[in-house]
């Protein structure tokens, strides 16, 4: 992970993942969540252009520590109930940062 060189309470935190495929994408982190014992992260696709605003969507993985390296490993959430608790603790939590809609 990395950060720019923004002032230290504006900085971004930047996750490189590559998925199945070979292709890397960059994600902004927004937040990191421990939730009934495991730790997710909110991600948001990064662009360098300001003026992209992306999609909308917020991407939630599960964090996985390898216990042979010192990368951790995230993982898509097959369940959509969960996906939906861990966005609901998300919301609450950066209700004053970020304008949720439906």
């Amino acid at each position: 992970m990395s950060k720019n060189n923004l002032p230290e309470e504006e900085q971004v935190e930047i996750l490189s993942l590559t998925d199945e495929d070979g292709n890397i994408a960059d994600f902004e982190v927004l937040d990191e969540i421990e939730y009934e014992g495991s730790d997710y992260v909110v991600l948001y696709p990064h662009s360098e252009d300001e003026d992209d605003e992306g999609d909308g969507y917020a991407v939630i993985l599960e964090v996985v520590e390898e216990l042979d390296s010192d990368e951790d490993t995230y993982v898509g959430i097959e369940s959509q109930e969960l996906v939906d608790k861990i966005y609901a603790v998300f919301m609450e939590r950066n209700k004053d940062m970020f304008n949720f809609t439906d």
